[in-house]
């Protein structure tokens, strides 16, 4: 399966979380889950009980075994606590249709 998740890069107060954080965070996800990519930036705009949010995130995904999925998010929620977020995106696609096909 192949699970997307927004990484902010600032805090909800606008400060930058740090490059070193942020690059700790997906260097746990790819070696916990075997691998993921850092797909570049996007904006976007967020609304939680009246309030508006504008991010730059770092658009993450991780590709693994349909088994992995509470991993997976209890993972996603981990960093959203850790980054003091109020939620965090969690895309899930391909639930059972993602295969690595070996070239042996």
């Amino acid at each position: 399966m192949k699970i997307t998740t927004l990484l902010p890069t600032t805090d909800n107060d606008g400060s930058a979380f740090p490059e070193s954080q942020l690059d700790a965070i997906v260097q746990g996800l790819a070696v916990e889950f075997g691998g993921c990519s850092v797909e570049g930036t996007t904006d976007g705009i967020w609304f939680d009980d009246g309030t508006e949010y504008r991010d730059t995130c770092l658009r993450v995904t991780v590709v693994c075994n349909a088994s992995r999925l509470e991993d997976i998010r209890n993972r996603v929620i981990a960093i959203g606590r850790e980054l003091g977020q109020l939620a965090m995106y969690f895309e899930v696609r391909d639930y059972d249709g993602v295969q690595f096909l070996r070239m042996d």
